[in-house]
């Protein structure tokens, strides 16, 4: 690795966003040194220590790639000048920078820091805004602190969030406790943070480490399993085995977490609050819903449904009559069934009853497909979850919302589609934006795998037995006609679905081994179907794993498929970023809620890019270190730090598939771990697949999972609360 050493003679572009920098160093033996990379604050007229190693540019020449780098501020009254006139401190101008440097000379940073009321001295500065410059000047400087600090450790963009939550102490901080940024900093786990305690030389078996390590237990079971509560004893064994520490230890940080209102401990399990709370409250609201008289009690809705029927030439079967019946005169309803059952049609039934009796309501979903999917069935708008409860940040940067119990949604009903999809925490911000007297319709198909967060919502509603629920169970003669919506509803029910019929929409292609799979799946994506359909492979093709993990998982698939679709082609940019290689026209996914990505759509503005949304790279620009990615209608602009929570989309799990529909469908079945060969996440694939469904491997592991009816159990109590509730 080499290294270098200069003054920071010009900026010549910044990011704001991530810190990435170009700028020009002198070094002191001849021209200035381009030099790029990371460099959050950098500013004219710093001294910059420097390692990397040199490369080309094929429009900009040799660079200088930093690294790891050390910053000094420049010494002498030069170097000073350059810095203080740069106008990166707010307020501090060239004749001023002047005017201190001639008075204080190399002690004008301490009169910043220390005195900064001594510049109203000058002429133009009166005492409020000699003290403002002196502010900018630390909080400035305290930034740049905390990000040497914790670089080491963090990328810039959780460094930021570091300073925005602790200031100027962050440091201090930190050293107190460490452990506190995983109470703190979203995005900030027990493993990076652990190992900045140990360099800190932290003691390994202080309290504060203890009761972080409890705490990081409880979140990955929540993160991993979709637990809510861990059994007392079992999470009292796993700290004391995977820490090393006693049982009486482990015993007394709980039940210090417990007095600080940090962890629930009843009944012999333990959770963190903020699960805790969000079970009970859920289950508080949905029985206060369901009590509260409603304020529009609609009449005469047999004769509706009758005046539908002949308006439309349709026969409601009774459930879906018992469905628009309940849903239209109740204040919690469930209506489940599987694909072709007619959830749809009930969905249209209802809105066209509340429209006609002047009922204000809107339909969400929890992610932007099935969103649009719901809006272009039904005919009626339809947002996301999080877009209809508006996200905006709080004072210490926490991201809340806009709709709560203070400022409630206004709509006299809400219809939520693909519940299955809804985890107690975002169900429960959901309900603290309805009011009491509104109609909550929740639409969605137990059968299928529980949410990725953790809870099991829905099923633990209908569980309860304590609301109405409404199963559509027949399967309607246009819907018959599909084999995938046939065979689908054969797996759910433990049968084997029909293989060999090759004029309809269900195929199975028998392969043995892994690398004729992978050209088999390639030469379908790349050739056979765009071919015979008439079809782009990217849009409407989507392969489908279990796993992310060995030879038919979505990374060893994604590599191969990017290859086949998208190979590298002189003029097409592409960039690393980690061990990744992306490249313009790649098909990739967002794969958590971003509620600050820019984009634009038809000269609109806007921001936010969510779990699950796919999109092509249209543009990577490797100097300015950013990306343009377009999802649907929208342009998004990435900037490369912002990729740590974008995937390659060729492939994706049966998990990330959830509230989706698309064109055509291929899943791999193979030797996969024993955990993923089970019937309802089978049920969840296939049910994805639109118009055709492909199945490629071994159909004695299709056969294996739809025989393992085995339910995923998670730890909640939203049942027990819900029948608990008189």
């Amino acid at each position: 690795m080499d290294k270098i050493e200069g003054i920071v003679e010009h900026i010549v572009y910044t990011n704001p966003e991530n810190g990435y920098t170009v700028c020009l160093l002198d070094c002191g033996d001849g021209e200035p040194v381009t030099a790029v990379g990371l460099l959050p604050s950098t500013v004219e007229g710093e001294k910059l220590i420097a390692h990397g190693g040199w490369t080309t540019h094929k429009s900009f020449g040799k660079q200088f790639r930093i690294d790891s780098y050390e910053k000094q501020l420049p010494d002498g009254v030069d170097g000073m000048y350059k810095f203080l006139s740069s106008g990166y401190i707010k307020g501090l101008g060239p004749v001023t920078a002047m005017r201190l440097l001639e008075k204080y000379g190399e002690d004008s940073f301490n009169v910043l820091a220390e005195h900064p009321e001594w510049l109203a001295e000058f002429k133009g500065i009166n005492r409020k805004r000699a003290m403002e410059i002196g502010e900018d000047f630390k909080l400035k400087f305290g930034m740049r602190e905390v990000i040497m600090f914790c670089s080491q450790y963090f990328g810039t963009s959780i460094c930021t969030k570091i300073y925005k939550r602790y200031g100027g102490a962050a440091v201090d901080l930190i050293k107190s406790n460490p452990y506190m940024l995983c109470d703190d900093i979203v995005g900030i786990g027990f493993d990076r943070v652990d190992k900045m305690a140990m360099d800190l030389e932290f003691p390994y078996d202080s309290p504060e480490r203890i009761k972080g390590y409890i705490k990081h237990t409880l979140i990955t079971a929540a993160y991993n399993n979709g637990h809510c509560y861990m059994p007392l004893e079992a999470l009292i064994d796993t700290v004391c085995r995977s820490i090393d520490v006693s049982e009486e230890t482990v015993t007394s940080c709980i039940d210090n977490l417990t007095e600080l209102a940090q962890l629930v401990k009843e009944n012999g399990r333990c959770a963190l609050k903020l699960y805790s709370e969000a079970e009970r409250f859920v289950a508080q609201k949905l029985a206060s819903m369901a009590r509260c008289e409603l304020p529009y009690r609609l009449v005469g809705v047999d004769d509706s449904i009758a005046f539908l029927e002949q308006k439309y030439d349709i026969e409601y079967a009774p459930n879906q009559k018992r469905a628009i019946k309940y849903a239209t005169s109740n204040g919690v309803t469930v209506v489940t069934g599987g694909p072709g059952t007619g959830k749809t049609t009930v969905i249209k039934a209802i809105l066209q009853i509340f429209s006609s009796s002047g009922i204000s309501y809107m339909l969400c979903a929890p992610t932007g497909r099935a969103a649009k999917r719901m809006s272009e069935a039904s005919g009626s708008e339809a947002k996301t979850i999080h877009r209809l409860l508006e996200t905006k940040y709080n004072s210490k940067g926490e991201q809340i919302f806009v709709h709560d119990a203070h400022n409630p949604l206004p709509y006299s009903a809400i219809i939520v589609d693909e519940v299955s999809m809804v985890d107690v925490l975002l169900m429960e911000n959901l309900l603290r934006a309805v009011r009491d007297g509104t109609y909550l319709i929740l639409i969605g198909d137990s059968d299928q795998l529980p949410p990725v967060g953790a809870g099991n919502v829905l099923s633990d509603i209908i569980a309860s037995r304590v609301f109405p629920v409404i199963k559509l169970n027949e399967i309607f003669r246009q819907a018959r006609e599909s084999l995938i919506v046939v065979n689908a509803h054969a797996i759910n029910s433990g049968d084997l679905p029909e293989l060999g019929e090759r004029k309809k929409d269900f195929f199975f292609m028998e392969r043995q081994d892994a690398e004729e799979m992978t050209k088999l799946l390639c030469e379908l994506c790349s050739t056979r179907l765009p071919k015979t359909y008439g079809i782009d492979p990217k849009a409407d093709i989507q392969i489908i794993s279990p796993t992310r993990k060995g030879p038919m998982g979505t990374r060893e698939l994604n590599s191969a498929l990017q290859n086949a679709l998208n190979p590298h082609v002189k003029g097409k940019n592409e960039c690393k970023i980690g061990s990744t290689l992306y490249r313009e026209g790649d098909k990739v996914m967002q794969t958590r809620n971003n509620y600050d990505i820019p984009w634009m759509q038809d000269g609109i503005e806007g921001t936010g890019i969510f779990n699950g949304d796919i999109g092509i790279i249209v543009k990577i620009n490797t100097h300015d270190q950013n990306a343009l990615i377009k999802f649907d209608d929208r342009v998004a602009d990435y900037d490369f730090s912002m990729f740590e929570d974008v995937e390659h989309a060729y492939a994706v799990t049966v998990h990330k598939s959830q509230g989706s529909e698309y064109p055509f469908v291929i899943i791999p079945f193979f030797d996969f771990p024993p955990m993923l060969m089970y019937r309802s996440l089978l049920y969840t694939g296939v049910t994805r697949a639109k118009q055709i469904f492909i199945g490629v491997g071994k159909s004695a592991r299709l056969a294996q999972m739809v025989a393992n009816d085995r339910r995923l159990h998670r730890n909640t109590t939203l049942r027990e609360l819900l029948e608990s509730i008189e």
